[in-house]
């Protein structure tokens, strides 16, 4: 086939996947403003006064996209102080708050499209934040795989990179960190790491010309792209950075004594970890100089810039010995230089196993259990699909492209028409493509970042297979594949995502409303009525963690508990105050994290998670009984405890549930305490329960007005 014709139809290809991916998005964009557009509040937004710090989100981002959220928060934060990061935050952990270490690059993004979207309104742009959030995804998606699909051309050529980028855009997962209103990290360090392992393979894998600038260019990019890939995650791309450091001992172990041209060429691994090295460093120093620098192995750090300077020393060294067949480390300086750079490249491991949770706290019990059972990331893939009582064939459609590459690079291997450079390339890939995909098997948090490295398997076996002679007898049968696959894969991959989306919108606004779409109204409800029944004053509140962030976004009210390892010392607060077995023990609790109120959605209740969880955590078997659930079962309030009834619309599709807002006022007096819970019962349509609570009231006030009018409107007593 000509080569004419394989871009036209690969350029069709093309064509097509955007134009689902744009209905998709356009689909998503109609879903998030019909459901922002229903309310269920008594007073509007903007209709009375709120503190100066509060904001109150009319905007609805999808339900999945809860790290876009805080995002969301933490660049509002950056734009309202007018700095350029963000190291603390006072909504988590109250009242002392917490450390981020969120890389601030997504945050620079956001702010940026904020102040474009901005212009004209006389607005200032940290109010168009949430809005920002919704169009970045595509937006960064489409700027940083031009960037990949660049590069690939320039080293690949067009053909090759087109499929490249097709594979990328036609695999859901990949697709998934870019969505509308999906606004995250994941997707930023899934095109960094690739733009890592791609700029190797432009270099030549490690094999080049004597002294040649333009691998060496390569190698020096690619350390710069993994630089900024261990800024933004470096939990992603230390094992990509470990299995590319193994696949580069393979392939110039196996290759060292090879006549062909171009020749190994090891210096040019210490060229790339030098690099890297100061690249890590740069970042680092952008992201905490001069006053927020400590030892926190969770995020980018010096500790893993030096650990990749020694490793790419060692195996500069071993490399090159390989090559010139001698031992590599002949002298007593060598090897004492070896040794410090052994070292430095174990240092991370030893600091984290001799310091343990005080430089490493995802380490912590608390907080593995935690992962493991309540946050969807962190299953294996094997219990997904079990879950969700799917086949053998679920996996197999989601591993398309990785299949596609084992099956051609078997093809390939089985006809003997596999060259040298890309035996080569395939050999260096393989390692971390394999820990990655490992990796997501157990967890499939990483499933994206190892399908964009199954991405550049397809590359290198595209552009294989298209230099493969014309008079190869199966050539045109395979180069049909290469054309073939992107349809198939828009046919099991974006193409039923987008019919499912847009049947979402079509159907979101159905009576009654999903869970997810009335719950989450219902929680933006709430917190608009907190932050406007106390204009003074944030509130501070004590919830379930997914219902912390949505009250925190809707309305800027301080919480206990988010699902982030940052605040590991606020979900262990909010775990003890649910924990707590005494009244007193929970109200001082209570008094020490500031609360001012407590909301319990009946579908969202982490209250007896937490205390299982804390349980767990300490050895021990089973959780005593809480006091605070306790007194949520059975509404025998203490005085302390302020309820309020909150009726649930029939609208809202979960009016079967509850919803408990108690506010802690630990000076209530005794006469208040049954006045109020008379008044929540009342309000609740419990006249039975409201009665007594009144009279006790009125016991300790006799001739109150307010009582004696509720009693007035009571239904008589049934005899």
């Amino acid at each position: 086939m000509r080569p004419g014709w394989i871009k036209f139809f690969l350029h069709a290809s093309l064509l097509a996947v955007l134009a689902t991916l744009s209905f998709d998005a356009w689909s998503r964009l109609e879903m998030v403003e019909k459901i922002s557009r229903i309310s269920f509040a008594e007073t509007p937004i903007g209709r009375t006064q709120v503190s100066p710090s509060a904001r109150e989100e009319n905007l609805m981002l999808p339900h999945s996209s809860v790290d876009a959220r805080w995002w969301v928060i933490h660049t509002r934060q950056m734009l309202r102080e007018g700095a350029w990061r963000v190291r603390q935050t006072p909504l988590d952990n109250a009242p002392e708050g917490r450390e981020v270490h969120w890389s601030s690059f997504l945050m620079w993004v956001l702010a940026g499209l904020a102040w474009i979207r901005s212009i004209g309104t006389g607005d200032p742009a940290w109010h168009f934040v949430a809005d920002a959030a919704l169009a970045a995804g595509p937006v960064i998606m489409l700027v940083l795989f031009f960037g990949l699909f660049w590069s690939a051309r320039r080293a690949f050529g067009s053909a090759p990179a087109l499929t490249y980028l097709l594979a990328l855009l036609t695999c859901n997962a990949v697709l998934r960190t870019f969505q509308l209103g999906e606004a995250d990290h994941h997707g930023i360090v899934l095109a960094f790491a690739s733009a890592c392992v791609l700029c190797l393979l432009a270099g030549g894998s490690g094999f080049a010309k004597k002294n040649d600038p333009v691998a060496r260019n390569w190698f020096v990019a690619s350390g710069f792209f993994g630089a900024a890939a261990l800024w933004v995650s470096a939990a992603t791309m230390l094992p990509i950075l470990a299995g590319t450091g193994l696949g580069a001992l393979l392939v110039g172990w196996l290759f060292s004594k090879s006549k062909e041209t171009p020749l190994p060429q090891p210096y040019l691994w210490f060229v790339w970890s030098t690099a890297g090295c100061c690249g890590s460093l740069a970042f680092y120093a952008l992201e905490y100089f001069p006053t927020h620098m400590g030892w926190r192995l969770e995020v980018n750090h010096p500790a893993y810039a030096f650990a990749w300077l020694g490793g790419g020393w060692l195996l500069f060294q071993i490399l090159k010995g390989r090559q010139e067949g001698r031992i590599p480390f002949r002298s007593s300086g060598a090897w004492i230089t070896a040794g410090i750079c052994a070292l430095l490249a174990l240092t991370p491991l030893l600091v984290i196993a001799l310091a343990g949770t005080q430089v490493f706290w995802v380490s912590d019990t608390f907080l593995l259990s935690l992962h493991k059972e309540y946050i969807l990331e962190f299953q294996s893939l094997a219990g997904l699909v079990a879950s969700k009582k799917q086949g053998l064939l679920a996996p197999l459609l989601i591993h398309f492209w990785a299949l596609f590459a084992l099956i051609g690079a078997l093809i390939l291997w089985v006809r003997r028409s596999m060259d040298t450079s890309t035996r080569q390339a395939l050999i260096l890939l393989a390692p971390p493509t394999f820990v990655m995909q490992t990796l997501a098997f157990w967890q499939v948090r990483w499933g994206s970042v190892a399908f964009a490295l199954w991405a550049l398997w397809v590359l290198v076996l595209a552009s294989a297979i298209l230099r493969l002679p014309a008079g190869t007898p199966w050539r045109r049968s395979i180069t049909t594949g290469i054309l073939i696959a992107p349809w198939i894969a828009l046919l099991i991959g974006p193409l039923p995502m987008a019919s499912s989306t847009a049947k979402d919108e079509r159907t979101c606004l159905n009576a009654p409303f999903s869970e997810d779409v009335g719950g989450n109204l219902l929680i933006r409800d709430i917190a608009h009525r907190l932050i406007q029944s106390s204009p003074a004053k944030i509130p501070t509140v004590l919830t379930g963690p997914n219902t912390s962030t949505e009250l925190t976004f809707h309305s800027g009210i301080k919480t206990l508990g988010t699902l982030y390892w940052e605040n590991m010392p606020g979900l262990k607060r909010a775990a003890e105050i649910f924990a707590a077995t005494g009244e007193e023990e929970t109200k001082k609790r209570l008094t020490e994290a500031g609360v001012t109120h407590i909301v319990i959605p009946s579908w969202s209740n982490f209250g007896e998670a937490y205390a299982g969880l804390l349980a767990s955590a300490q050895g021990i078997e089973k959780a005593e009984p809480s006091y605070l659930d306790g007194v949520l079962k059975s509404e025998d309030f203490p005085t302390w405890l302020r309820p309020f009834a909150y009726p649930i619309p029939t609208s809202s599709g979960i009016d079967a549930q509850s919803v408990r807002i108690i506010a802690f006022i630990s000076e209530q007096n005794a006469f208040e305490s049954w006045f109020y819970r008379g008044i929540y019962h009342f309000d609740s349509g419990q006249p039975e329960k409201a009665r007594p609570a009144f009279e006790k009231a009125l016991a300790l006030r006799p001739g109150d007005p307010r009582v004696l009018s509720y009693l007035g409107n009571l239904p008589p007593p049934v005899p």
